[in-house]
């Protein structure tokens, strides 16, 4: 979850190893033909369309059309805390070891650690729904996680070369961009996408807290979409990281996922992209869905009878 450049090297020689065929036109530096250009003029988010919470699209509806609010359950505000840490330890990591300089890794895990009480503080106001002792057990058990990994890094990488520069060596230690924005614009997705991790070179990370769906990785195929269609870089796998907390919140296990981003999962998203664009566009009620997670925020409106 907090990769290194080791971690880089170790997905870029698996992905080597790994069949990848994947057609031109599925592409999303394709944006302007067919299947890839958008069927309707509305934007919609990666979410939107591949949020896994409802099959049919109907929270868009509601959200997009009728203007309902939707409700935040404890589910989903932890996932939130969860991300909230992991960029704040990431960006944390980078600015810390920018501000002091080359240090030894056992230096930089005192520093970084000391960083945690004001961390809490931040987000006990942030999150001051989710229990104190949630809250408490997802900060800790993810900052010491964070300092633990960065600092024997520190140390891996400053024992192989007695030149490296600064940058040169914050680039090894954490090398990747949090929250890294794409404009999915031409694709007919939000200019202001935000994917949770983007690993060097152009690996996209999604992390997940509720397990994870194939429909996390249709969303995968939507960033990977947006990526290409700005960058003209092509993007052929993503990881889904899904973290597991222990039921006393004080430790946790990551899982990793390589997803290939193939032209059925790119046919899945551009469809159901297009589903959705149609919802917005018409304003068409798709009717209940057939099973609804529990976790939707729009649960107490289609299954609870609150007004749907």
């Amino acid at each position: 979850m907090f990769f290194t450049l080791d971690d880089v090297v170790r997905f870029l020689r698996l992905f080597r190893r790994l069949p990848c065929d994947i057609s031109d036109e599925l592409r999303g530096w394709c944006w302007g033909d067919y299947p890839v250009v958008p069927s309707f003029g509305v934007r919609v988010s990666v979410w939107e369309v591949a949020g896994g919470f409802c099959s049919c699209g109907r929270d868009v509806y509601l959200r997009r059309v009728l203007g309902v609010v939707g409700r935040s359950s404890l589910s989903l505000r932890v996932g939130g805390l969860v991300h909230r840490v992991f960029h704040e330890a990431v960006r944390a990591a980078k600015g810390l070891l920018y501000r002091v300089g080359e240090v030894d890794g056992f230096t930089f895990h005192k520093m970084f650690s000391g960083l945690r009480a004001g961390v809490l503080d931040k987000f006990r106001s942030e999150f001051s729904d989710v229990p104190v002792d949630v809250l408490e057990g997802v900060v800790s058990s993810m900052w010491n996680y964070a300092a633990n990994v960065y600092a024997s890094a520190l140390d891996r990488f400053r024992s192989r070369s007695a030149y490296l520069s600064l940058d040169g060596l914050v680039s090894m230690v954490v090398p990747m961009v949090v929250e890294y924005p794409i404009d999915g614009s031409l694709v007919g997705l939000s200019r202001a996408l935000r994917v949770d991790a983007l690993l060097y070179p152009n690996v996209l990370v999604e992390l997940k807290v509720r397990g994870t769906r194939p429909e996390h990785e249709v969303g995968l195929a939507g960033y990977a979409l947006a990526f290409e269609s700005q960058y003209e870089v092509p993007v052929n796998y993503g990881l889904l990281v899904n973290v597991r907390f222990d039921k006393d919140w004080r430790s946790f296990r990551a899982y990793e996922k390589v997803v290939l981003i193939s032209d059925e999962l790119r046919m899945r998203f551009i469809e159901r992209r297009d589903e959705v664009m149609r919802i917005v566009s018409e304003g068409v009620d798709p009717g209940l869905s057939d099973s609804c997670s529990p976790y939707c925020p729009y649960f107490h409106v289609c299954r609870e009878g609150s007004g749907g």
